[in-house]
């Protein structure tokens, strides 16, 4: 594109946008013999544009410099390097069959994976999981050393005592900092002692001679209880599992599923003549 023809772009622009319903098939610029028309543009510009001028010549400016790009390289690489067809048309259909499988996933794929069958999985491959971390069951509160209380606290942090639990909730949701009172479900280690003043670093040991114990900094305490624990190497839980397990299963289903639609329709293309083998 020479200068005079930058110079008169935007006045061809202009006459174009304005002719958009009359002429959609019109040639608005070619590279190489190649044609970009009017219409695809069109197909492409966003209906709240404000400044359709503007937006069509930075298009045809960006495809230009595209055509340009795939001419030179159609003609300066190996024959070995424009064998893409084949790669392009592999991919293309890879796309329309993974669009299409999710599609049906989305709409007819039954999720539900029974506790039984979760259940039953984690019993026939017991050995497979193995904790890579420690895990725990306990509490884990941090509140200021000015706090009220705190020898109250001291007591409840580590108390089985209904009352005392009650009363321990309704003080970490006054005066805490941070808590975690859930000490039936299991958690990892590493996210507790992350969060102490000093890094544990032996957690076996800590673990296995630790009931309850707090630690303290310039202005906060850190209670920390152990009700359980479970020592990485040992077998992980179901409860810490389940998740993970339904999801192995989960996508179990769904390649049986797409497994069995694909024979449906080798089987259905073959009564209805679709498929001929010569």
């Amino acid at each position: 594109m020479n200068k005079r023809q930058i110079l008169l772009l935007p006045a061809f622009l202009m006459l174009t946008i304005a002719c958009f319903n009359n002429d959609d098939q019109k040639v608005i610029a070619s590279v190489h013999e190649k044609d970009l028309l009017l219409s695809e543009v069109i197909k492409e510009m966003p209906k709240a544009t404000e400044d359709s001028a503007f937006f069509v010549e930075r298009y045809i400016n960006i495809w230009i410099r595209k055509q340009l790009m795939i001419y030179h390289a159609e003609i300066n690489l190996s024959s070995d390097m424009l064998d893409y067809e084949k790669q392009i048309s592999e991919y293309r259909s890879s796309l329309f069959i993974y669009a299409y499988q999710q599609e049906l996933i989305n709409h007819n794929f039954d999720t539900t994976i029974s506790p039984y069958a979760v259940t039953d999985y984690y019993a026939q491959h017991y050995e497979e999981f193995k904790l890579v971390k420690n895990i725990f069951k306990g509490r884990y509160i941090v509140v200021d050393k000015s706090a009220p209380k705190l020898e109250s606290l001291s007591k409840w942090y580590k108390s089985q005592n209904v009352k005392s639990i009650e009363e321990l909730a309704d003080y970490c949701q006054q005066f805490a900092k941070e808590y975690y009172l859930e000490d039936s479900s299991w958690q990892y280690f590493t996210a507790i002692n992350a969060k102490l003043p000093e890094l544990i670093t032996e957690e076996e040991y800590f673990l296995q001679n630790t009931k309850g114990v707090w630690f303290e900094d310039e202005q906060y305490r850190y209670y920390v209880y152990i009700k359980d624990y479970q020592i990485k190497g040992s077998i992980s839980p179901l409860a810490l599992e389940r998740e993970k397990i339904r999801n192995v299963l989960s996508n179990k289903n769904k390649i049986h599923y797409l497994k069995q639609l694909e024979d449906e329709l080798y089987q259905n293309g073959l009564a209805l003549g679709k498929i001929k083998i010569y």
